[in-house]
């Protein structure tokens, strides 16, 4: 009797531990996919644009006084950086 109950729970744990192998196989999770989204076109015109419009402040300054020119010099060299 005692052999046949040792037999039955070793059946049982086992049985139990197939399941639970299961479970994990359909729990497992996808990876994201490493994908480029960027959009190489639309930058460089972005940066065409931004330095288009950087050139054309430096080259047409306001009528400022020498202290705000300066001013407005080192803002155009700090973003240069």
């Amino acid at each position: 009797m005692r052999r046949q109950q040792e037999i039955l729970s070793r059946l049982l744990e086992s049985e139990k531990a197939e399941k639970e192998r299961e479970q994990d196989e359909q729990r497992k999770s996808n990876e994201a996919k490493n994908e480029v989204l960027s959009n190489p076109e639309r930058f460089l015109e972005y940066k065409r644009l931004k330095e288009k419009e950087m050139e054309l402040l430096n080259t047409v300054p306001p009528g400022l006084t020498p202290y705000y020119k300066e001013k407005v010099q080192t803002y155009f060299n700090n973003l240069n950086k």
